[in-house]
């Protein structure tokens, strides 16, 4: 009898997933335009990307990254001779990724688009999922990440990357799942299958920036062995479609992603850049400082990061010590985690308003450090408006103070630092923030 009922539960709820899936893509076919035209062609995001990985798989264009390529796709799908596109961020990995969505918009765009919003949304509410029900089988539930958390999955920030089928919805689902299942290792010195680990790193993988991240996870918890058989994976992947874009690519991509720092940015890409709508360092201050130095500053900073926190993993596994023991930095994992994540969100030389979702990754980290003050606290009250403050950044006119938006998201980052460092006992001893007490 149990398990009819929990056929018949699977069946309601498959009938309910493509009921809704239907109604959404009846929804957005009349609501979503993905190619129009207002003061010159306008593309949506995923449309964009879309029509490039169809032009490499089913029209032979050649080169993805080369401007050549970007305009025969557009003008073949417009019809209309197009010479101003935009630059591709996105590695190889994603022509393999997005196979299945571009043969589907070969009959329909919006069913494609449909189809992607659905498996993004999926991913990142499992993860939630997952999180939530481990958090609330514990004796000390975290209420202030559970509310940013909240906060950021119904802001506006949320909207617009789903209106523009952003790829920070994917990443940040992703991210939620490498975290929980790092932590679980080693918390509970559980280890399971590889399979879903290097499926996420893979998936990371469409863009160079969540590969990054997603690795730096891998190596801040000490899963080596996971984070080389990912990347043996990732380089087995590239060895694979090498062949049909041939060897160019390397080079024509090196150059693509230099157009995202340029100072000046080549006239057929002109259009696709808005550096109001960035809430970083560069967009902040290069009014101020100049844009070459707030570009030099946000190059560095960010790489610096990044090296200095892998180095430090590196040296304590050649040391065999732990990073949750006290040290003489007296960082946790957590801690680490933020500082990289935190580095990309405030010092990434390109990266758009709905690259702030990656906030939501940190707010878990928190959540499972348990170190946050209560709800109640004026810091929580103060923290939760300062973040809605910050995901309608993009609702306010152009002329904004954007240095005053860069500035709150570095105060809630630093905040968020603070919340997963070591506890402290009445006596001063330090206490690993970065396990939850059971339930007895």
């Amino acid at each position: 009898m149990a398990s009819n009922r929990t056929y018949k539960s699977w069946l309601i709820v498959c009938f309910l997933i493509i009921s809704l899936i239907y109604c959404f893509h009846h929804f957005i076919s009349k609501q979503i335009e993905f190619v129009k035209y207002a003061d010159g062609l306008l593309i949506q995001d995923y449309a964009y990307y879309i029509i490039v990985v169809k032009g490499f798989w089913f029209e032979n264009l050649g080169d993805i990254y080369k401007l050549s390529f970007q305009q025969q796709a557009v003008s073949a799908y417009t019809g209309f001779h197009i010479s101003s596109v935009m630059p591709l961020g996105i590695t190889p990995i994603a022509l393999i990724v997005w196979f299945p969505f571009a043969y589907v918009a070969r009959f329909s765009m919006a069913l494609s688009y449909t189809l992607w919003i659905f498996s993004s949304l999926g991913v990142l509410f499992s993860a939630l999922l997952i999180i939530c029900k481990y958090a609330f089988h514990q004796t000390k539930p975290q209420s202030l990440p559970i509310a940013l958390s909240l906060a950021a999955l119904f802001s506006l920030t949320m909207v617009r990357a789903l209106i523009f089928g952003q790829t920070s919805i994917l990443a940040t689902g992703l991210l939620i799942h490498l975290i929980f299942y790092a932590y679980k290792i080693t918390n509970e010195l559980k280890s399971g299958s590889r399979l879903p680990i290097l499926l996420a790193i893979f998936l990371l993988g469409i863009k160079p920036t969540y590969l990054a991240l997603g690795l730096g996870v891998l190596i801040i918890y000490g899963l080596w062995a996971e984070a080389i058989y990912s990347v043996l994976l990732l380089i087995v992947s590239l060895l694979f479609i090498t062949p049909f874009l041939t060897t160019d690519w390397i080079f024509s991509y090196y150059q693509q992603l230099s157009v995202f720092s340029r100072e000046t940015v080549p006239y057929e890409y002109a259009r696709a850049f808005a550096p109001h709508t960035m809430n970083i360092f560069r967009s902040a201050f290069r009014n101020i400082i100049g844009d070459k130095i707030a570009r030099s500053i946000s190059t560095m900073v960010t790489v610096g990061v990044y090296t200095g926190v892998i180095g430090y993993s590196i040296l304590l596994k050649i040391k065999n010590v732990s990073i949750d023991e006290p040290s003489p930095l007296k960082v946790t994992k957590a801690q680490l985690f933020v500082l990289i994540i935190g580095s990309y969100l405030l010092f990434a030389p390109y990266a758009g308003g709905y690259e702030d979702l990656l906030l939501l990754p940190v707010f878990i980290m928190v959540l499972l450090a348990g170190n946050s003050p209560n709800l109640t606290n004026y810091k929580s009250i103060a923290l939760i408006c300062i973040l809605f403050f910050i995901l309608f950044y993009n609702t306010l006119p152009p002329n904004k103070p954007v240095w005053l938006f860069w500035t709150l998201k570095a105060v809630i980052l630093g905040c968020m630092l603070n919340f997963s460092g070591f506890r402290k006992e009445e006596k001063g001893v330090p206490v690993k923030a970065s396990h939850f007490e059971n339930k007895p």
